[in-house]
């Protein structure tokens, strides 16, 4: 029996399937800032990650619970909520100047035209450059809340696409201030 053992246990955070350490030292080796979502059942977050030093410094984030501040008040956990925190957190990466990102969804593995994508659709439309395929974005209406409109089922749902609209006016006006 041999006595020194061939086995290595991986990181803590690769064993949680958290952690893709060679995905992540890709993407560290390329020098651009990294869009980073996240999402929850009832939320979603951008976050804007620059890598410096050693260190990762968050340069802007949205977050869909900050909506409520932007005169919001559909559900956190839905597409256009999703579109609309990355079209958040993109205005403000914007106005300190930066284009230039790329998508870090992690280690998860979402379907076309999911929140995912939604956010990263809204990190687009907020004017920063992004690689992502057309094909995975979710379709326009979804993204303006129109779905929701036509469910009957929904108290609020024929005024949802409007909501969504001026939600995008006053991010364009706080952001923007």
């Amino acid at each position: 029996m041999s006595k020194t053992s061939t086995f290595t246990t991986k990181f803590r955070r690769r064993q949680e399937g958290k952690t893709n350490y060679v995905k992540r030292a890709a993407q560290l080796k390329s020098g651009k800032i990294r869009a980073i979502v996240r999402k929850s059942t009832n939320h979603m977050r951008v976050q804007f990650v620059e890598h410096r030093a050693g260190m990762d410094y968050v340069l802007a984030e949205g977050s869909s619970i900050e909506l409520k501040k932007y005169k919001y008040t559909g559900h956190t956990g839905n597409l256009p909520a999703a579109y609309l925190a990355g079209y958040l957190a993109g205005k403000r990466l914007h106005a300190l100047g930066k284009n230039d990102v790329i998508a870090d969804i992690g280690v998860q593995k979402p379907p076309l035209q999911t929140r995912v994508f939604a956010a990263i659709k809204g990190i687009q439309d907020a004017g920063i450059q992004i690689a992502a395929d057309a094909e995975a974005f979710p379709k326009e209406e979804r993204l303006h809340g129109k779905h929701i409109e036509a469910n009957p089922n929904k108290k609020d749902g024929a005024a949802f696409t409007k909501m969504v609209a001026d939600t995008k006016q006053h991010i364009n006006a706080g952001v923007n201030k």
